[in-house]
């Protein structure tokens, strides 16, 4: 193939990658593979992080566009699940090298085709995606051993749970589980679960199986009569002694009214926790995000601190994580007709804006002498 043919087959190949419409962009993906020419990827992904540390990924401004326009989210942002399913079909990457992948915050619906390559990947982290079922490619990778599935839409724990031999942590929590499948206590090697936040109508028998557990979240603030929570904490204790029961935070605000809440769904300020809609009323630090417009402010995560102290190590606490200061700065972003507007923009939505509809230094310094803008970040 010559350099024109490339080049004619870039351009084809990008028009469908840019479509929102995953079956378009999978189609592209298929017709790339299809022309077995390492070039095609290389300049796809040009500036994009494609070898080495893939814990942050990086994208570059073409995918970026895929996300935001001039500072607000797109209806169908598919920046990342471009990126991955170019990264991942690239005939230059050495896939064994990739152990650990943070895909938090990529607005995925599904996993690209041959996701199940990453055969060497040990630790998948998809929380706040928009997955409404359990990724079938993920059941592949042998050798994973710790998923974060948290705060997606999935609603059905599968049967084939059980090929994830391996697997030591998993965290379900903040999705919409109904049905968890009863081989999940054929995971031997399962230390570390969070099952919380889900609409269960039952606790699963299953967990009683897992002898290795070590740490078990099933608090759901949704539903004050979720599982008997004490009489199948007794029932956890007695049948493995080792296991350590996260316990739940109250809203100081609400008071005797507080629901039991898990630590990731409250706001954690210095003098306690906090549901959303009093934090607000407290008049601590928060903003709406002008991008993706969520609650922008400290949120809690389990910790060995207060009721938990006696956590076993490896519970995996991280989540994604968005804060508001006293004095949280301002973005100034180009419209589409080159107006320059002040935003408040999350960390989440920050790295998914284009250079291009950012302000330069210079035209965000001399936009916010003549605003009055003290605090501000380009």
């Amino acid at each position: 193939m010559n350099i024109l043919e490339i080049e004619k087959n870039i351009e084809k190949i990008k028009i469908l990658l840019s479509q929102a419409d995953y079956g378009k962009i999978d189609f592209g993906i298929e017709l790339a593979i299809s022309l077995d020419e390492p070039k095609i990827f290389e300049v796809l992904l040009d500036k994009c992080n494609v070898n080495g540390n893939l814990f942050n990924p990086r994208l570059n401004d073409w995918m970026k566009s895929l996300i935001t326009n001039s500072g607000t989210l797109n209806d169908e942002p598919t920046g990342y699940y471009v990126w991955l399913s170019l990264l991942i079909n690239n005939p230059s990457l050495d896939t064994i090298k990739i152990k650990e992948l943070d895909l938090t915050n990529g607005y995925l619906k599904k996993l690209p085709i041959n996701f199940s390559k990453l055969q060497n990947l040990q630790k998948l982290n998809l929380q706040l995606n928009k997955l409404e079922k359990f990724p079938d490619e993920v059941l592949k990778l042998k050798n994973l051993t710790h998923l974060h599935l948290g705060w997606n839409k999935i609603k059905i724990i599968p049967d084939k749970i059980y090929q994830l031999q391996n697997i030591q942590s998993l965290m379900l929590g903040n999705n919409l589980i109904l049905e968890i499948s009863k081989n999940l206590g054929n995971l031997k090697n399962l230390q570390h679960l969070d099952i919380g936040s889900n609409y269960l109508d039952e606790f699963p028998s299953c967990i009683f199986r897992l002898m290795n557990l070590l740490n078990i979240n099933f608090i759901n603030y949704n539903d004050s009569e979720y599982f008997h929570e004490e009489q199948i904490s007794n029932s956890i204790l007695n049948n493995n002694p080792n296991v350590h029961i996260i316990q739940p935070v109250h809203c100081i605000s609400c008071g005797d009214d507080s629901g039991d809440y898990r630590e990731e769904d409250t706001i954690e300020r210095h003098d306690g926790f906090f549901c959303e809609s009093h934090d607000e009323q407290w008049e601590n630090p928060f903003y709406y995000c002008d991008c993706c417009y969520a609650y922008v402010a400290p949120r809690g995560y389990v910790s060995k601190d207060g009721n938990n102290s006696d956590m076993h190590d490896g519970y995996d606490s991280t989540r994604w994580f968005i804060d508001a200061f006293v004095d949280s700065p301002f973005t100034i972003i180009k419209d589409k007709n080159d107006t320059l507007e002040a935003r408040q923009i999350c960390e989440l939505c920050r790295c998914n804006i284009p250079d291009g509809d950012m302000a330069s230094y210079d035209e965000a310094e001399e936009f916010a002498e003549e605003n009055l803008i003290e605090y501000w970040d380009n």
